[in-house]
């Protein structure tokens, strides 16, 4: 979803139904469990100007994507529920064609750009970023895998893809090279 800024001189409210097709490269990105129907994106954000062509996107963000069990590779659904704050910068144009040092602060920023804020990747990087690295669905307990009900500390049940001869870089190991 792109906003032209020139069109935006108040708070302009964005209500997420899911059903928009800008969102399609954000399901795309995640499993489709069998004979169930894809969680959809809602939420409501607001887009409020600033001075100095700075604009901030405020809101919340829900979705229940399909993701990958870490324990036993099921599908299972991880639900989000994230604020989003953002602010979107008109890039400084100096006239020079030269490289810009970005301090840290600003890579916490996104940009204009053609004068226009992209919405798009806004909330994808809101929804990427909240999955966690490991994903596993526990029982109450939080002890056991929810799905297969194994240990979660125990190995992993697909053993053989993590092992050492499953490696791409196994045939290496057999490899002569030459003494000097």
């Amino acid at each position: 979803m792109r906003l032209k800024t020139d069109d935006l001189r108040e708070v302009l409210t964005i209500d997420i139904r899911g059903d928009e097709s800008w969102l399609r490269d954000i399901y795309s990105s995640f499993g489709q469990k069998e004979g169930q129907d894809q969680a959809k994106i809602t939420g409501r954000l607001t887009v409020t100007p600033a001075d100095y062509g700075v604009f901030y996107v405020r809101g919340q963000i829900t979705y229940a994507p399909f993701v990958h069990c870490g324990r036993c590779e099921d599908l299972i659904p991880w639900q989000i529920d994230r604020r989003l704050d953002a602010r979107f910068l008109t890039p400084y144009d100096d006239g020079e064609d030269e490289e810009k040092d970005l301090t840290p602060e600003d890579l916490d920023d996104y940009y204009i750009e053609n004068k226009e804020i992209n919405i798009e990747p806004l909330v994808n990087d809101l929804i990427q970023t909240a999955l966690p690295s490991r994903l596993i669905q526990t029982t109450a307990d939080g002890k056991a895998c929810a799905i297969c009900l194994e240990d979660v500390q125990t190995p992993l049940v697909f053993e053989q893809q993590t092992s050492e001869e499953a490696s791409p870089f196994a045939v290496l190991k057999n490899l002569k090279l030459p003494q000097d």
